[in-house]
């Protein structure tokens, strides 16, 4: 029961707290590579004075439009924006996910879950419009039902992922 109330919760952790005044808004897009697949994602940032906040939406591109399957992923970054000039800034943060996949084996528990969290880096260019690399490395939980044993099944392993982003501000 938490895990489900955790990641829908993260999401209005950006809002808490910030005035429009002082706020600096940004929608963006961004491709991910991960050992698991390239994700698509849009993403919605909130920086206040250094503090950046991202929470995205997306999903993954060759297991659900060339294989099929449902393979949605949710997340929030929380970072420290440290600008070098005026059009050049670089941002370690720290990022938290949740992702399911639908295998599409006929049983009563066919997905399989990930919590993934990543220790990152962005370095972006530009001032309204900005283009970002980033990457990160981080440990992920992976649990799936297994019908043979009645209980799920937990595997920790390592994940990295290397993306690139692009924003507006508004």
């Amino acid at each position: 029961m938490f895990r489900k109330l955790v990641f829908p919760f993260g999401f209005f952790i950006s809002f808490w707290g910030v005035s429009q005044g002082s706020a600096k808004y940004s929608l963006g897009t961004d491709l991910n590579y991960h050992p698991q697949d390239f994700f698509f994602h849009i993403r919605g940032q909130i920086s206040k004075k250094n503090l950046v906040q991202d929470a995205f939406l997306g999903f993954g591109i060759n297991k659900t439009i060339f294989l099929g399957q449902i393979s949605p992923v949710a997340g929030y970054d929380l970072g420290y924006c440290f600008g070098l000039t005026n059009w050049f800034s670089l941002t370690p943060y720290l990022r938290f996910s949740y992702s399911f996949l639908d295998t599409k084996v006929p049983s009563a528990h066919p997905f399989i879950h990930t919590t993934e969290s990543f220790l990152a880096c962005r370095l972006a260019f530009g001032k309204q419009n900005k283009l970002a690399l980033n990457a990160g490395i981080g440990p992920a939980l992976e649990w799936k039902y297994d019908a043979y044993q009645e209980r799920n099944n937990h595997f920790l392993i390592w994940n990295y992922f290397m993306g690139l982003t692009y924003y507006y501000e508004f």
